[in-house]
């Protein structure tokens, strides 16, 4: 993973309400959740819900899958396992 990916997954990862829209996303009985869904679980504006989901998305974390009128979004567990991958061979611990 090169070092822009790296510091955006970081990025995206250190914001609270990020990481849990993604606990959300990954916690979903289906493996993937309507972007409706997603602003029912928090307490913020639609317009910061779509914000932080695109973060996500830029950071590779999740994909968009667009169904009809809805779009849908699942966890991307190879950006997950690279990053994690990364930061232990960045910290050493392997």
């Amino acid at each position: 993973m090169d070092d822009r990916k790296f510091q955006k997954v970081a990025k995206a990862l250190a914001d609270p309400r990020r990481f849990g829209i993604l606990q959300t996303i990954a916690s979903s009985n289906a493996g993937k959740i309507c972007s409706g869904q997603v602003c029912e679980t928090v307490t913020v504006a639609q317009a910061t819900v779509s914000h932080h989901l695109k973060e996500l998305t830029e950071a590779d974390l999740i994909t968009p899958n667009s169904e009809g009128q809805f779009k849908y979004f699942q966890v991307n567990y190879e950006t997950i396992k690279d990053y994690l991958a990364e930061l232990k061979n960045r910290l050493n611990l392997e």
